[in-house]
C-alpha cells in the first residue's frame, strides 16, 4: 500500500492566506494606513530661498536694544531693571503722524507699545521717568543726538533757536531708595508731620491731568487743579492717618511751604532722565531751562 505523503503547500497560497489573516486582524486606533498617508506636495526652490532670505538678511530684520532704566525696577513688581527696545522703522514715523492719535494723547504711548519686546512690560504702569529713558532711546538711535528747539531769553522774552546735544542728558543719580512698600517719607516744617508718599505711574499722571482739565471745562474755572490731584494722589499717610478723605481735607488747607516740601522731595527721589539743559544766548548769556518730551520731540528738522 502507497502511504499518503503530505504535500508542500504552495508560495503563492501561503501569501494568500497571510494576506487573508492581516485584513481581518483589527487595526490600532493610531495605526497609519496608506490611504492616511499625505501626499508629498511639490518643492518650489524659488519660494524657499525667498522665505530664508528674509529670515537671514540683516537688512530686512528689525534689531533691538536693551536699555536700563533708571528706577533700576525698585518701584514694580517684577522688579524688571531692563528692558529690551526695537528701533523704529518707516512705519513708526507713519504712526507718529496719525493725526487722530496726536489729538487724542496717545501717540507715544502707542509706539512704546509697539517698540518695547520684554514681556511683561506695561507702558501705563511706567515711571514719568522709565518712560522719558525709552523715548530719549528711539529718538536718538532714529533721528541723531542733535535737537533743534526754541528757546526764549529770560531776560527779553525774545525767542532764539539753540540745538540741544541729547547725548549730554544723563540719568539722575539717586541716593535714596523706597522702603519695602516703595514708599517715601519727608516733614512737613509748618504742620510739623510726618508724610508717607509713593510715586505714581505715567499712566495715573495722565488721567489726573485729564480729570483736571474735565474739572476746569465743567466749573468754568481758570487755573487747573492738576498739581494739587497730583499732590493728593503721592500720599499715602499723614501722621499715619490714612484715609482719604483726610487726606484730601488736609491737602486743600495745606501751607504752601508744606506743600513745596513734599513736592521737591518727590522731585529729588524719583529716578529720571536729568531733562535740565544749559542754554546759552547769541550774545553768550547762560541759563538754563527744562526740556520736554513731546511728539516733537521725534522730529529733526522742527
Amino acid at each position: 500500500m502507497e502511504k499518503n505523503i503530505p504535500q508542500k503547500e504552495s508560495i503563492s497560497e501561503s501569501l494568500k492566506k497571510y494576506k487573508e489573516a492581516i485584513d481581518k486582524k483589527p487595526k490600532k486606533v493610531n495605526e497609519v494606513v496608506p490611504d492616511s498617508i499625505p501626499k508629498a506636495t511639490a518643492f518650489n526652490p524659488h519660494n524657499f530661498e525667498n522665505l530664508m532670505s528674509k529670515e537671514t538678511d540683516p537688512d530686512l530684520m528689525t534689531s533691538y536694544e536693551s536699555i536700563k532704566l533708571p528706577s533700576n525696577g525698585l518701584f514694580y513688581s517684577h522688579h524688571i531693571s531692563e528692558v529690551n527696545v526695537e528701533y523704529m522703522t518707516s512705519k513708526d514715523e507713519d504712526l507718529l503722524t496719525t493725526p487722530s492719535l496726536i489729538e487724542n494723547g496717545t501717540v507715544l504711548n502707542v509706539l512704546l507699545k509697539r517698540k518695547i519686546k520684554t514681556p511683561g512690560i506695561i507702558v501705563e504702569d511706567l515711571l514719568p521717568g522709565d518712560r522719558n529713558a525709552i523715548i530719549l532711546f528711539l529718538r536718538t538711535s532714529s533721528y541723531g543726538s542733535e535737537y533743534t528747539v526754541q528757546v526764549i531769553d529770560p531776560r527779553s522774552g525774545i525767542p532764539f533757536k539753540s540745538v540741544v546735544d541729547l547725548t549730554k542728558l544723563a540719568y539722575k543719580e539717586n541716593k535714596e531708595i523706597p522702603d519695602e512698600y516703595g514708599y517715601f517719607k519727608v516733614e512737613i516744617p509748618m504742620r510739623k508731620k510726618t508724610v508717607i508718599f509713593r510715586l505714581i505711574s505715567s499712566g495715573e499722571d495722565n488721567i489726573l491731568f485729564k480729570k483736571a482739565e474735565a474739572i476746569k471745562l465743567a466749573y468754568g474755572e481758570e487755573v487747573s487743579q492738576y498739581n494739587t490731584l497730583k499732590l493728593k494722589s503721592h500720599i499715602i499717610a499723614i501722621n499715619e492717618k490714612t484715609d482719604r478723605s483726610y487726606i484730601d481735607k488736609f491737602v486743600d488747607a495745606m501751607p504752601a511751604l508744606d506743600a513745596y516740601t513734599i513736592r521737591k522731595k518727590v522731585l529729588d527721589v524719583s529716578p529720571d532722565v536729568n531733562m535740565d539743559y544749559e542754554f546759552i544766548t547769541p550774545d553768550g548769556y547762560k541759563f538754563n531751562a527744562m526740556l520736554s518730551v513731546g511728539v516733537d520731540f521725534f522730529f529733526p528738522n522742527n
